[in-house]
């Protein structure tokens, strides 16, 4: 018996160091970071506007996502001219906001659950494995600021609010007061972030009053008009209305847009779940929430009463947050978008995971006791260890349409090969040149390096593309382009 203790201690440890050492690439990353297309753009902007200015240009001539232009303004270093250290501490200090985030969510949802937080930290790096391993783009969310104060700062804010929400279940009258107000706050800044997430809180808000009662209904009420006004000043801003001119808003008809976005929810079902990664995650989480089943009184319970409810939901979202790209664009939203679309699909699967197991266990009179068998325990490991080193795209050199990609082993890949410091190398040249002695009209070379882990993306051959305007803007020139070393002569 000691021996067989012994090996399942050696085995958990062994577990939760490949953890860390699958997450620390996208942390270590951060060191090779640069800003890219809008982050330009924004600073040209700021300089133009100043940074309460550009906030209030934005939001009448292009967009009414008011939390994430506070943020590009005030938060991103480009705007102040910084394109080195500054933009890679920012980046990383959003990981570890994100990382923070979902720890001080565990913390919440498990307390009085009796587990260290040394053990909470190493279910934080879990969940944070979790959520970027199949990320469809890290470059767009992580290191990449303009996207990341978009849709990233959105994530966090949920992260945050909910946590907030569970820890006000405990409190006395005054701190849960305090709590929803708090609550309340968050959830105004979540929806001012961007689109794909304003939606579906909004729906789920009121679908939250439309289920719950008593003082609960008057909370939910309570948040759900917040929302509301958040939606309402985000989606009426005159910058919206300015930038739909011209788009393709719901010419193609709701049936076009529902069927669409229907069979892209499947696509995403499929491919999400269909490679087994979340599915094996989950049956070797059931014995810990068959445990967690016990504790009566945690916080988790109350998130997950409904289990049929919860189910639907996880479809749901993703139709949510998938319907407005289709009725304003006619087309899928963008990588950075699904993203965070792929981010909400593991917390509510785990969250319906959960759900279903405390059914079980209430219908129940002896304590629900949950045990994988060996062979299903190892086997099911063993599938995760092959899927890591047997990932289909591990091939890529582009980002492509990627929704099924080991994302650790990629940015392993761009450490190793030494093609995120190289990146990194030819950038800092890049910007010490025109910053120097560059004609009014530069030229500059093609990137060689391109990890695909870091690059949402870089200027071209044409000067009149945007991209190249926002760049010789930034740099006080006329026109920037970059081409390819053989062609510059």
């Amino acid at each position: 018996m000691k021996i067989i203790a012994r090996y399942r201690a050696g085995t958990t440890h062994l577990g939760g160091a490949a953890i860390w050492l699958a997450i620390l690439p996208f942390f270590w990353l951060c060191r090779y970071a640069h800003p890219s297309a809008d982050d330009f753009l924004q600073a040209t902007g700021v300089e133009n506007h100043g940074h309460f200015g550009y906030f209030q240009y934005m939001y009448w001539s292009w967009s009414g996502r008011y939390t994430a232009l506070v943020a590009c303004s005030l938060l991103n270093p480009i705007s102040f001219g910084q394109l080195g250290t500054a933009y890679k501490l920012a980046c990383l200090l959003q990981l570890v906001l994100l990382f923070g985030a979902l720890v001080a969510l565990l913390r919440a949802l498990l307390r009085g659950a009796a587990g260290t937080f040394r053990q909470l930290l190493q279910a934080g790096a879990g969940a944070f494995l979790l959520l970027v391993y199949h990320l469809p783009s890290t470059a767009e969310c992580f290191y990449w600021l303009t996207a990341g104060y978009t849709y990233v700062l959105a994530v966090v804010l949920l992260l945050l609010a909910l946590a907030v929400l569970a820890a006000s279940f405990g409190a006395q009258r005054a701190g849960r007061r305090l709590g929803i107000g708090a609550v309340a706050g968050l959830l105004f800044l979540a929806v001012g972030c961007n689109e794909t997430v304003a939606v579906p809180v909004l729906l789920l808000a009121w679908a939250a009053v439309a289920v719950l009662r008593g003082q609960a209904r008057r909370n939910g009420l309570a948040l759900a008009l917040v929302v509301s006004l958040g939606c309402a000043l985000a989606f009426a801003a005159p910058g919206n209305v300015a930038r739909m001119h011209g788009e393709p808003f719901g010419k193609p008809g709701i049936w076009f847009c529902l069927t669409h976005t229907a069979l892209f929810v499947a696509y995403c079902l499929v491919t999400w779940l269909g490679n087994g990664v979340l599915v094996a995650v989950t049956m070797l989480l059931v014995p810990a929430l068959a445990r967690l089943a016990r504790f009566p009184d945690l916080p988790l319970h109350r998130f997950a009463q409904r289990p049929v409810l919860l189910t639907l939901l996880v479809p749901a979202f993703l139709a949510a947050g998938l319907f407005p790209s289709f009725w304003v664009r006619s087309a899928a939203p963008p990588l950075r978008a699904l993203s965070l679309l792929h981010i909400c699909f593991v917390l509510t699967w785990l969250l319906a995971a959960h759900a279903w197991v405390l059914y079980a266990a209430r219908r129940r009179e002896q304590p629900l006791l949950l045990a994988l068998p060996g062979f299903v325990r190892g086997g099911l490991l063993v599938w995760l260890l092959c899927t890591f080193f047997t990932d289909y795209n591990h091939h890529l050199r582009d980002a492509g349409h990627r929704f099924s990609t080991n994302n650790s082993f990629l940015a392993y890949r761009d450490l190793l090969h030494g093609t995120a410091a190289r990146y990194d190398a030819q950038l800092t040249a890049r910007y010490a040149y025109l910053r120097g002695r560059a004609p009014l009209h530069a030229q500059v070379p093609a990137l060689e390096a391109t990890p695909i882990i870091l690059l949402y993306g870089d200027i071209g051959p044409d000067s009149a593309n945007w991209g190249n305007q926002a760049y010789a803007g930034f740099f006080h020139k006329k026109t920037i382009v970059a081409r390819p070393a053989a062609a510059e002569h």
